[in-house]
């Protein structure tokens, strides 16, 4: 009998330790300063002034933009001698949309990034090389963030993002989100295969029509365990390899007997009402579902217990969450510790100064506490072990982008109990044997552009259940060659063998 996984956490916690980063190369002449450390009140004096742009996703709140005006402003004024311009923009538009634009028309600005992301970015030369600026302007977050983490962003030996939190990150995605709260109103304890996830769905939506299951079109890594015996981890959209095999093949998603098992079950979703029609032209309506809580389950991370409760407990304040893993006991995969990392723009006039700023966010207890939490008395307050309570819901620079567990503080009404199961999230967790890999697209770019069109016209409907497999597919297929498939995956797995082969 497999074992049952079940993982629950509230808030938030530490995880690793963590070791210094050697990265980059030499740093050229750079402005003669006074390092921003410790409580040295004139560090930014010796440095000539700056502006920063750092462009968020999301919604700003009313406390952040107060904060953005006043001490967030002034902290790194002093700090660092730059004025600083937070912007929110729709996440709709992360990793596209606006964001390529401001980088097409040169606007100088900082932002997140993912690896794929940053490689199609680097390969149009929209991101400026950080290298020369690590050894100094850093040197104070490669203390708290892992050497790993770093690596993973790195191309060519030069750092393009700098990596930002430090927490358990394995097994994202894998396990579901459901909302507890529900779970035990139906009578129901947990869930800990496919067929009771779908009794739950099916108890909550007798007793609440109004709600929807499913918060987002993509399960292929949640329900894993319910079409496949193997531990796939996605390298992109299109190709996956098998943390279980000892080798170096790149699998073809598209063309697996596992994608047409799993779209199957996404199909059966939808027809269902699990996922909701108005996903096929509304994604984004999903995620406002789910955040005013009106959605049964999401896909789950460590830290989407908490990070997601205080935005729906707005909404719904007796909600809880919690995370379940289905079926099988197979080793949660990790790509590394990072929340995301940090990118600028090839245009920017002082990248140097913006690792300054990224280096503040992850520098020290008191500046942490700054920008993650606000003001001491007035947005939260501290007892005398150090815990936490927050005076105001609003957020702030998000929580889920600062999480690094040298400085993370505890919410006092989390039991030591769940501090301790968050805190073993990663135990006996493998390191995926892609991490650190980053494709360079350049000898097959053409291809790519035409497979990614493939993909948002005939293979994402598919993968979403919006269309059925058996009907739509051998056209997709058809498309998917015709852009040049068998050459983009003949390279990557070239250049993904000999990565390997050299580690």
């Amino acid at each position: 009998m497999l074992k049952k996984r079940v993982w629950v956490s509230l808030f938030l916690a530490t995880l690793l330790l963590i070791t210094a980063c050697s990265n980059g190369g030499e740093s050229g002449e750079t402005p003669e300063r006074t390092t921003a450390g410790g409580n040295n009140e004139s560090a930014g004096n010796g440095l000539k002034p700056a502006k920063l742009k750092i462009v968020l996703y999301g919604e700003e709140s009313p406390r952040m933009k107060e904060l953005a005006k006043a001490e967030f402003k002034d902290i790194v004024k002093k700090e660092i001698n730059a004025d600083i311009e937070f912007q929110f923009i729709p996440w709709t538009e992360y990793g596209g949309g606006k964001t390529d634009l401001m980088l097409s028309t040169g606007e100088d600005f900082a932002t997140y990034t993912d690896t794929n992301y940053m490689v199609k970015s680097v390969a149009k030369g929209l991101y400026a090389d950080l290298t020369p600026f690590m050894g100094t302007a850093a040197e104070d977050m490669i203390k708290t963030v892992d050497e790993n983490s770093f690596k993973a962003f790195q191309l060519g030996g030069k750092q393009f993002a700098v990596p930002v939190g430090n927490k358990p990150n394995s097994g994202e995605f894998y396990s579901v989100l459901v909302r507890q709260d529900l779970l035990e109103e139906v009578g129901m304890n947990s869930v800990s295969t496919l067929a009771e996830l779908e009794q739950f769905y099916d108890k909550v939506h007798a007793a609440h029509p109004e709600l929807i299951g499913y918060a987002s079109t993509d399960a292929r890594r949640m329900l894993m365990y319910e079409y496949t015996d193997k531990n796939l981890y996605w390298q992109n959209d299109f190709l996956a390899i098998d943390e279980s095999a000892d080798n170096d093949q790149i699998m073809s998603w598209f063309e697996s007997e596992e994608f047409k098992a799993y779209s199957g079950l996404m199909r059966g979703w939808y027809e269902k009402g699990i996922i909701p029609k108005y996903a096929a032209t509304n994604t984004p309506q999903l995620q406002s579902d789910w955040n005013s809580g009106k959605a049964m389950f999401w896909a789950g991370t460590a830290a989407r217990p908490f990070e997601g409760a205080a935005t729906i407990s707005q909404a719904v304040p007796g909600a809880k969450l919690t995370n379940y893993f289905l079926s099988k006991d197979l080793p949660k995969i990790s790509r590394g510790t990072y929340s995301t990392a940090w990118f600028v723009s090839a245009n920017a006039a002082d990248p140097e100064r913006y690792v300054m700023f990224f280096n503040l966010l992850q520098k020290n207890q008191e500046l942490y506490d700054l920008f993650a939490y606000g003001i001491l008395d007035k947005d939260y307050t501290l007892d005398e072990n150090g815990r936490l309570t927050r005076n105001t819901t609003d957020s702030l620079i998000p929580d889920w982008l600062l999480m690094n567990k040298n400085f993370i503080r505890f919410d006092k009404s989390v039991p030591d109990d769940f501090i301790a199961q968050y805190k073993a999230w990663d135990d006996e967790a493998i390191i995926s044997k892609g991490a650190g890999f980053n494709f360079d697209n350049t000898p097959v770019k053409n291809e790519e552009t035409k497979i990614n069109g493939v993909f948002s016209e005939f293979l994402a409907p598919i993968a979403s259940g919006f269309l059925d497999y058996e009907e739509n597919f051998p056209r997709a297929l058809e498309k998917l060659k015709a852009a040049g498939f068998d050459a983009y995956i003949a390279e990557y797995q070239k250049q993904f063998s000999e990565w390997y082969a050299a580690k």
